[in-house]
């Protein structure tokens, strides 16, 4: 990547990431790029300013009364989603900086899985067939299945979740499917495009965790934690319509609107005696089940 392009989008990334969580003025900003060897004048700033507005519909509110900016923006995963593109911007340019120094670099990081970047060969072709509404055909192996099968796909969505990357789209007569790329073993982009139907996928995965059963109705849960999680669950919650129901001197009680699925399960699971489901009584019971067979197994 053009050292100047990389650089703008370090400094919008700063600037974006910065905003999310307090106001600043001009002069803040500019000092915060500076310390990250990223000084520029405030006419750069302008055209900063109007990239975010302009390439990716954010667009910085300015209060006179104090001279400061903020994020003129309504929808929150909007800034969300801004701020983790430009933070895999920033982490290739670190990765391909470092490829530079070989070995040298690789003796550095330690990674956590190598087989959740399997079939991140395809991504390229993946992202700009779904850019371009142009059909692909996937031959696809499932995890439990020996047979390959090929399917003939409309890309909506790319979609990540715990380092692996999905590709989501229309199969057949509105039948939406959710494939794994690391399980991709040919991809062909047909020169056949298509005309998008209205399938609110973003919205469907923004009430679940994971990417299983995403078109379930929502329900509202309650989980007792031990306070010993709260501070984790604070920084790192485990849906985004976590709130905070009562806490007390023992427990915090967070409530949670979202599709019950396999993955909130296992995700409970993990937690083992630190979390208890209060509501609904029937999830509270699966996962009650599913921890007296692993005591039993023991």
């Amino acid at each position: 990547m053009p050292v100047k392009l990389n650089n703008k989008l370090k400094r919008l990334y700063i600037l974006v990431n910065h905003l999310n969580r307090k106001p600043a003025t001009a002069k803040a900003l500019l000092g915060l790029l500076e310390k990250h060897d990223l000084s520029v004048g405030i006419a750069t700033f302008e055209r900063d300013k109007k990239t975010l507005k302009e390439d990716f519909g954010i667009e910085l509110g300015y209060e006179a009364s104090d001279h400061t900016y903020s994020l003129a923006v309504k929808d929150q995963d909007e800034v969300a989603q801004l701020i983790q593109f430009l933070q895999f911007n920033q982490l290739s340019e670190a990765l391909s900086a470092g490829i530079l120094e070989g070995k040298l670099s690789l003796n550095c990081i330690d990674f956590e899985n190598e087989q959740q970047l399997q079939g991140i060969e395809y991504l390229d072709r993946l992202l700009m067939a779904t850019k371009n509404r142009q059909v692909i055909e996937i031959a696809h192996r499932k995890c439990s299945a020996s047979k390959v099968i090929t399917y003939t796909l409309k890309p909506y969505l790319l979609k990540q979740y715990q380092g692996r990357w999905y590709v989501v789209g229309e199969v057949g007569k509105n039948k939406i499917r959710t494939l794994g790329i690391d399980r991709i073993e040919a991809l062909v982009l047909r020169q056949k495009t298509f005309e998008p139907k209205n399938y609110p996928l973003k919205e469907k995965f923004r009430g679940c965790v994971g990417v299983s059963q995403i078109n379930k109705e929502k329900e509202l849960i309650l989980i007792a934690f031990e306070n010993s999680q709260s501070a984790f669950l604070e920084h790192a919650p485990l849906h985004r319509s976590q709130k905070l129901i009562r806490s007390t001197r023992t427990h915090v009680v967070y409530g949670y609107y979202v599709v019950i699925n396999d993955e909130l399960r296992q995700l409970i699971l993990k937690y083992g005696a630190m979390a208890k489901v209060l509501e609904p009584l029937s999830l509270a019971q699966e996962i009650r089940n599913e921890l007296k067979k692993a005591y039993e197994a023991y």
